[in-house]
């Protein structure tokens, strides 16, 4: 296990959503994002919240990897990194096809990268982009979320994403765009509380 990471679940959990929050955050910022997602879900959810593994420099959060400027052979180490420790997960009674990946900005590339590897439930992007090298090899639900006004990330990154997955033959996915800036719009915890029902 490479990375630490803060829990909530039971004994009785039968499925795992699996949080990556974004650069300059921490693993408590996206714990809110997964209570509602699984508030009064028909399962019973255990909810992870991953801790990247660097502190921002001279800053206060952490990254991934070095952003600015990005350094993509540190992202490589880092997915391989991720990699291991959402194995590691596996080896608990629930299995990755019962794991939602969830990732925000930073968070969402790592998602993608690393999640398009394993045989997971779901993956979600939210204001997420892709790794110049990414090549999505398994076939997973995906879903992405991402705002028109945002500054930081633009729009674009998701659309390309979702063209990359089609051109993969990857239709259960879907974009979801939003009037709003770089964050996760309310409306879209419902759609992944749906898309969770429908696919599990």
């Amino acid at each position: 296990m490479h990375h630490e990471y803060v829990s909530i679940g039971s004994q009785n959990s039968s499925h795992r959503i699996i949080l990556l929050h974004g650069w300059g955050a921490d693993a408590d910022d996206l714990m809110p994002v997964g209570k509602l997602i699984t508030y009064k879900s028909c399962f019973e959810f255990e909810i992870i919240s991953v801790k990247a593994p660097t502190l921002r420099p001279n800053d206060i959060g952490r990254q991934w990897y070095s952003l600015f400027p990005p350094d993509w052979n540190e992202a490589e180490i880092a997915v391989h990194k991720l990699l291991d420790t959402l194995k590691a997960f596996e080896k608990t009674k629930i299995s990755l096809k019962k794991t939602v990946l969830l990732g925000f900005s930073q968070g969402g590339a790592m998602a993608l990268d690393a999640g398009l590897r394993l045989d997971l439930g779901l993956v979600i992007s939210c204001s997420g982009y892709s790794h110049p090298k990414w090549d999505p090899i398994k076939n997973n639900p995906v879903l992405l979320s991402h705002g028109l006004q945002d500054e930081v990330v633009p729009i674009n990154a998701s659309r390309e994403i979702l063209k990359r997955l089609e051109n993969k033959a990857n239709l259960n996915n879907g974009l979801h765009e939003y009037n709003c800036s770089h964050t996760i719009h309310p409306d879209f915890i419902e759609v992944i509380r749906l898309k969770i029902k429908e696919l599990f």
